[in-house]
């Protein structure tokens, strides 16, 4: 199987630029990232600002926080062809990333039924969100809950550790907003999930 997600993902990778991304508003963010900066041979991201989401299917927000360091990793080396930094999947790969860090007991099913709705809202197509799918159902157990994935940077100098927002949570998950109702406009007068103004009731 992995194999031939190898093959299906080299035939493919010249097309994988080619998607569209929906255009980012408060709904449908785009995340600042902070580019090129390595560690231990790793090329890593840090977020500039909370990203927040919500899931269309079961009205859960999660927001990922300000300077949570992201590089991918929970999506098995196989499938990061589709993850670039400027693509339709990277959203979809930040959240995850932060599903697999918090490590929600029991919830891994769901951090990757999660990473495969949110590709398809963020306008990556069946055929390689599927093959994203299953290459982290495959591959990406051993990624689930490291405690060397919970950690922070300062997205003016990455070179400084922050403290995290918070002690890691049982739950990635904010709240449950039925049909995501109310989440935009909390989102447009300004609601943060974290910090000393923060909003959002956190389990």
């Amino acid at each position: 199987m992995i194999i031939r997600i190898i093959t299906i993902l080299g035939l493919m990778t010249g097309l994988f630029g080619c998607a569209t991304i929906p255009e980012p508003s408060s709904l449908n963010p785009q995340p600042t990232l902070i580019f090129d900066f390595h560690k231990d041979g790793r090329r890593l991201y840090v977020l500039n600002d909370e990203f927040p989401y919500c899931d269309r299917n079961t009205g859960e927000v999660y927001v990922v926080p300000k300077g949570f360091v992201t590089d991918f990793a929970s999506v098995p080396s196989v499938a990061r062809g589709i993850i670039e930094p400027e693509g339709p999947a990277v959203r979809a790969a930040i959240l995850h990333d932060w599903l697999y860090a918090v490590g929600e007991a029991g919830a891994r099913d769901k951090a990757d039924a999660l990473f495969y709705r949110s590709m398809k809202y963020y306008g990556v197509d069946e055929i390689k969100a599927r093959l994203a799918y299953q290459a982290v159902r495959i591959g990406g157990e051993k990624g689930y809950g490291l405690s060397s994935d919970w950690w922070f940077l300062d997205p003016k100098n990455p070179q400084k550790p922050l403290v995290a927002p918070l002690s890691k949570p049982k739950t990635a998950r904010l709240m449950v907003l039925k049909n995501c109702e109310g989440f935009e406009a909390m989102i447009n007068r300004g609601y943060k999930a974290y910090g000393k103004k923060s909003r959002f009731p956190i389990n």
